[in-house]
């Protein structure tokens, strides 16, 4: 059972526990140093429940740092219980010798009247690892002024580049699971569009082929009264038809383009460019640097460049009212780079700062994971340009990551 651990102090012993007494010795100076408890008192089990609640390590000291009180916390940062602390010296116990004379005299100025605030001081654990701590000590005082000891209170500090190492860590791991994330998306995308392709597109390709052998039947028929009125129907659901496959495809499109997997990002540039032209009436022109015919891109590096010329087109589409927009594709020797221009009425600075225009920054999130940049300006009247640039190459950072690869619908 460990012992109590209190502040208010009665008459100090005149010798201080030291590691060459006895345990029994070295129990009763600790005792004739120890706080006088006086059972029942509710403020006594506040203190008690401060002291142990505390996140923070607070260790009541003699002026020769004998160990009076040690909390919980202190047993955590440390690895040494309190009932292995009691009564030891902190010096021998926690402090590496090059740090005792520092430490000693941090002592000598509390045990003046000085408050010392953040010092820092390494602590060697019970395993032997060293934890730099930042020590706030003022002195304990009783009745008459006598000096009961000094209080200390400790937060293990993480050195700055420890700091920076573990930020660095969890920037990796949030862009890891965000790529993650988009990945999966991208392959689902892949399993919904061949599954729109097979299942939907089959079926109603079936149903056309019986509706066009229903009304085969039907001209052949001997008349009837109703007759005209059923080809008259059939032709109808045949139109029905029609457009539900056009939906079909066009969804499947949307959701992954077959051209972009079969053919690569260039046709798929090109037939997006042509859907666009069709849907708005707007010239949309797909312009490809020489260089671009020798390259090969990784998959993910295609899905995202398409990816965010099929987002600017939908932007221009919703908000610019151009009349003419062109794609752009340029590379260097190390990154390759989409430019998206159009003569609309150009993105305002207010959507631009916004913080929550959800297709911008889920651009700017998606050239990041790989390593890319993406700008975008406008002027008012005059429209707008758009910028993505990556690497040609997949990222070193990324090579043993998963891509997607999707069959062809």
């Amino acid at each position: 059972m460990k012992r109590s651990r209190t502040l208010h102090l009665t008459t100090p012993s005149s010798r201080a526990p030291g590691r060459n007494l006895s345990t029994q010795t070295k129990a009763e100076a600790l005792r004739a140093s120890r706080p006088a408890i006086h059972t029942g008192e509710p403020i006594e089990h506040c203190y008690r429940a401060i002291l142990e609640a505390s996140s923070s390590a607070i260790l009541l000291l003699s002026t020769a740092s004998i160990i009076l009180e040690w909390n919980h916390a202190a047993e955590v940062i440390s690895g040494w219980t309190a009932d292995e602390a009691l009564g030891r010296s902190y010096l021998e116990l926690c402090l590496p010798i090059e740090a005792h004379e520092s430490f000693l005299a941090e002592l000598v100025h509390a045990a003046e009247g000085n408050q010392r605030r953040g010092f820092e001081s390494p602590l060697r654990t019970r395993t032997g690892s060293l934890t730099m701590v930042s020590w706030n000590m003022s002195r304990v005082v009783g009745a008459g002024g006598r000096l009961i000891g000094l209080i200390a209170i400790g937060t293990a500090t993480v050195p700055q580049p420890r700091l920076e190492e573990e930020l660095r860590l969890a920037q990796a791991q949030a862009r890891s699971a965000t790529r993650r994330a988009l990945l999966a998306t991208e392959e689902e995308r892949c399993r919904i569009a061949r599954e729109l392709h097979d299942e939907f597109g089959q079926a109603l390709t079936g149903l056309k082929f019986d509706l066009a052998w229903l009304n085969r039947k039907l001209s052949h028929a001997p008349a009837c009264a109703d007759g005209g009125d059923l080809q008259h129907k059939v032709h109808a659901m045949s139109g029905s038809v029609d457009r539900l496959l056009d939906a079909v495809r066009a969804t499947a499109t949307a959701l992954r383009p077959a051209m972009l997997d079969d053919l690569g990002l260039i046709p798929a540039l090109e037939s997006l460019a042509t859907t666009f032209q069709d849907r708005t009436g707007a010239g949309c022109a797909v312009a490809v640097a020489p260089e671009w015919s020798s390259l090969a891109l990784p998959s993910e590096t295609s899905t995202v460049l398409f990816r965010i010329a099929q987002e600017l087109l939908t932007n221009v589409m919703r908000h610019a009212a151009a009349s003419q927009v062109r794609i752009r594709l340029t590379s260097d020797s190390d990154n390759v780079r989409l430019d998206v221009t159009d003569n609309g009425t150009g993105i305002s600075p207010e959507r631009l700062a916004t913080t929550d225009s959800f297709g911008l920054r889920g651009m700017q999130e998606r050239v990041s994971l790989l390593g890319g940049s993406f700008h975008i300006a406008g002027t008012s009247g005059l429209g707008t340009t758009a910028s993505a640039s990556l690497p040609a190459r997949r990222p070193k950072a990324l090579a043993d990551g998963p891509v997607v690869e999707c069959a062809a619908p």
